[in-house]
């Protein structure tokens, strides 16, 4: 009972001493400050923490010990998580007739997309239709190279208003004060009047494409449709070859009739679903169609000279106006990413569709929050940071972990393992793959002081019982394997005196029969994680030398092993010509350590197709993630952070492959780049 008080003490003084610092907070400070949430595990303790009785706490801290402290409370059995108190921030539009659209931009998620959302480009949408007021007040602005194919030379005017109202769908002015709102809040609009109040010919479509092809749009919308035509349909595939995104609707004859363009190849077809979330009354459904998009009830720009309920503005059903919402999604997706191919822009927002078992189509409804989430994060494995991606990548490798033997000859264990690396001190880290991979074991990473209970919880998930600490305790101190103690794990350390006698010893539980061994130098981590996956999947040691001498624990080990063949990997700069001659070695290596990466890769050809792709500039998302490419026999490239090397790029043409995946969110690589891959990949 002493002994229990004593500890709820000790905690009490630490929070206390941590408030005591934080909790004065006036509005001049309000910069610096952060407020964080503190969740509390048990109701019956909640007193010894929380006011009022509640689970959770709310504290201001000073912004540059957020992390700090977040460490401190979880460090107690006490406390579930901390994490900070996010500001949501309204998403009021200030334009007038918005209100009438909010049901509708609800059920497509688009205010919640515009959070997140900042257009980065100007994208030129054609919109193929009965013309254009071109004098609107929410459209006048966004006009660009207006036609009139009916009269060339003449301005699109809009004797019906469905063009109007279309090109309001796409492009309104958002935020202007006037009107209404778009989806995208960027767009040129280039209005070809292709018909008049009795319809559109053929071949006057085919034209308005090829204007708009010739005159640098980037998407068409066309809220037409009809039979098939052949003219059409070759204007469309010039559009396609372009790389022209075409979107058009599919028709109002509530049957799964295919009508064109929306049902030609490579066109995004869009059916209309209501606001309430159902499939409109009037639209075509079926495998014709992608997707859907409100179209029921839908306001709109419209001619101020025609009369109308709100001057200016209607409200119109339709597939018609369910499209131009799509051409304005995927507007806005090229405004965040100009390199964003048309294949690309389909895929996003088709996989991204929701609610896909409701409506009859070969998707689902359009979600404009999701389909963003789905660009910065396809393919990606990731957490808040790299000690979480770690988890993350060993729950996709591995649902359990197989009990296995280590020995080095005099030392023994038997049981399920798993590799604890220090996320700090990386050059103890670097050599750990070949045995984590011979144990069939994750790697997780900790700071020196911290483990993440995430870690914990996913290593017993596994099965783990054991767990092997890299390192000595200047990389992973005593108060960790006292936590891993009271989860119930058994802590093992490998360690050296320096990082080069850590890389021998880990060296001695490894398969050194076969006569290899891979040399680098022990403080250019790149060359070393691009030689992990192949020592990995080799079982062979990785050594650390320096530039111009060997370390007497990596000479000993080689002499002790009399190895038949020894890699070098890396350039004269890290390894010079003289040492490379001494130790009679083949030497890897690139002009920078993206090319050394790709020698390594072609040296040495996985024997699978596939990638994981990691940033070059950090260590960390690679060492886990590399195991993880050796377990799937892939390759490990590392890329920069906002862009391939060309090398890379070379590689990647050459040896193509519909598998990849990216290690670490968008700080460790930007989304476009997965998307440059996706595009090399893919061929699209």
């Amino acid at each position: 009972m002493r002994k229990c008080a004593g500890i709820l003490l000790s905690v009490l003084l630490i929070f206390l001493a941590l408030f005591t610092h934080h909790e004065n907070v006036n509005a001049s400070q309000i910069g610096e400050n952060v407020r964080v949430i503190i969740k509390h595990k048990n109701k019956e303790k909640q007193h010894t923490f929380a006011n009022h009785g509640e689970d959770f706490e709310v504290k201001n801290v000073y912004r540059k010990d957020l992390s700090k402290i977040k460490k401190q409370y979880e460090k107690s059995k006490e406390v579930e998580y901390v994490e900070e108190d996010y500001r949501y921030h309204y998403t009021k539009v200030n334009d007038p007739h918005f209100h009438y659209q909010e049901q509708s931009f609800e059920s497509m998620n688009i205010q919640q997309a515009w959070t997140g959302y900042t257009p980065t480009d100007q994208v030129t949408v054609a919109v193929l239709d009965s013309g254009i007021d071109h004098t609107h007040p929410d459209l006048k602005d966004t006009i660009f190279k207006p036609y009139n194919v009916l009269a060339p030379g003449s301005l699109p005017h809009d004797e019906l208003g469905h063009g109007t109202h279309v090109a309001g769908i796409v492009g309104a002015k958002t935020n202007n004060g006037i009107g209404i709102a778009s989806i995208a809040q960027n767009v040129r609009m280039m209005p070809i009047k292709v018909g008049d109040q009795h319809g559109a010919y053929a071949s006057d479509i085919a034209k308005g494409i090829e204007y708009a092809v010739s005159n640098g749009a980037e998407i068409i919308n066309i809220s037409i449709a009809g039979p098939k035509s052949q003219a059409v349909q070759d204007a469309i595939q010039q559009a396609l070859s372009k790389g022209v995104l075409v979107v058009a609707a599919a028709g109002n004859k509530t049957s799964e009739t295919v009508e064109y363009p929306a049902g030609f190849p490579g066109v995004l077809s869009v059916g209309a679903s209501t606001a309430s979330g159902a499939l409109a009354s009037f639209s075509n459904f079926g495998e014709s169609v992608s997707v859907v998009a409100v179209g029921s009830n839908v306001i709109s720009t419209y001619p101020t000279n025609k009369s109308s309920t709100l001057e200016g503005y209607a409200w119109m059903d339709g597939t018609s106006m369910a499209a131009p919402m799509v051409a304005s999604h995927a507007a806005l997706l090229k405004g965040i990413d100009k390199s964003l191919t048309s294949e690309q822009i389909i895929e996003i927002i088709e996989q991204s569709s929701v609610n896909q078992d409701v409506f009859p189509v070969q998707y689902g409804s359009v979600d404009v929050a999701s389909s963003l989430d789905y660009y910065h994060n396809k393919s990606r494995i990731y957490g808040a940071n790299s000690l979480e991606t770690a988890v993350k990548i060993a729950e996709q490798g591995w649902s359990n972990v197989e009990e296995s033997t280590l020995s080095n000859g005099t030392r023994k264990w038997t049981g399920s393992f798993a590799i604890l690396a220090s996320s700090q001190q990386f050059a103890d880290s670097l050599a750990v793959a070949p045995l984590a991979y011979k144990l069939d074991s994750p790697i997780y990473l900790t700071e020196k002081n911290y483990l993440p209970s995430s870690s914990i919880q996913s290593m017993k998930k596994l099965g783990v019982n054991k767990v092997l600490l890299v390192g000595g305790e200047q990389a992973i101190s005593s108060q960790i394997e006292k936590k891993l103690k009271e989860n119930g794990l058994e802590s093992i350390r490998i360690s050296g005196k320096t990082r080069y006698d850590t890389a021998a010893e880990i060296g001695k539980f490894l398969n050194t029969k076969n006569g290899e061994v891979l040399i680098v130098n022990g403080k250019s981590f790149p060359d070393a994680l691009s030689a992990s996956v192949v020592a990995a999947n080799r079982e062979i040691p990785i050594l650390f030398v320096e530039n111009n001498w060997i370390p007497t624990s990596s000479k000993e080990f080689i002499s002790s092993k009399k190895f038949s063949k020894k890699y070098l990997i890396g350039g004269t700069e890290v390894i010079s010509t003289n040492l490379e001659k001494s130790l009679n070695a083949i030497r890897i290596s690139g002009t920078n350590r993206y090319k050394t990466n790709i020698a390594v890769a072609t040296f040495f050809p996985s024997e699978k197709n596939g990638y994981y792709f990691a940033t070059g500039s950090d260590f960390k998302d690679a060492l886990a993630g590399g195991l993880l490419a050796a377990k799937e026999h892939k390759n490990l490239l590392l890329i920069k952070r906002n862009g391939l090397d060309d090398a890379t790029k070379a590689y990647l043409q050459q040896h193509q492959s519909e598998s990849y995946q990216i290690l670490g969110g968008r700080k460790a690589i930007e989304s476009e780049v997965i998307w440059k891959i996706d595009k090399i990949l893919y061929a699209n």
